[in-house]
């Protein structure tokens, strides 16, 4: 499923795949096939948004947490400069937050916004 978007980075990619999508709706055996199919973790959606954003903005946990163990990035800011962190905090999910930081979280990017 390939959608095509626009972004306003650089960085982000021009499509929007099944992972997003999955990660939305909690589509947990969806995510862990992607996943084993080695799909890119880090890619964004129309709101520059990877899935792991996602995942944490709309409190998916055990999708946010297949995501982290498999690597993806926890750095990657969205549009608006937010990181999985700041929606993490934002939703004061202290779980999600202590996962976040166990996988390489840059505090003090995360400090500038």
């Amino acid at each position: 499923l390939m959608l095509t978007v626009t972004c306003f980075k650089k960085s982000c990619h021009s499509h929007r795949t099944a992972l997003p999508l999955a990660c939305a709706t909690g589509q947990l055996e969806v995510i862990s096939l992607l996943v084993s199919r080695r799909c890119e973790l880090n890619l964004y959606d129309r709101e520059c948004r990877t899935p792991l954003i996602k995942a944490v903005q709309l409190r998916q946990e055990v999708c946010a947490t297949i995501l982290l163990k498999n690597g993806a990035d926890p750095n990657i800011m969205d549009f608006f400069g937010r990181t999985a962190l700041h929606y993490a905090v934002y939703n004061e999910d202290t779980s999600r937050i202590e996962k976040i930081l166990l996988h390489d979280t840059d505090i003090e990017e995360c400090s500038k916004v």
